[in-house]
């Protein structure tokens, strides 16, 4: 069984590849645009760089524990202020 969810897993992580290059080319328009990156966007990123260590300590059984979904999304330590609409 565990090797269903490694070859599972393995394609998830294609395709959050996918996502990432969508990520990197947004956060770089933004970056290009408003001279900073977006915050909600270093937010997701954090959060997906997160799952991608997820999914390759499974896939090379490193732990047990599977990732999202069936565990929670890992979530972001980035903190953004309501005033300044700075990260932290």
């Amino acid at each position: 069984m565990r090797v269903l969810f490694v070859a599972v897993f393995w394609f998830i992580f294609y395709l959050t590849q996918l996502v990432i290059a969508a990520v990197v080319i947004a956060q770089c328009l933004f970056t290009l645009l408003t001279s900073k990156p977006n915050d909600y966007l270093l937010k997701f990123g954090e959060s997906l760089s997160k799952y991608v260590q997820e999914i390759l300590r499974y896939v090379t059984f490193n732990t047990d524990v599977r990732p999202f979904p069936f565990s929670d999304f890992p979530k972001s330590d980035i903190v953004i202020t309501a005033e300044s609409g700075e990260s932290q």
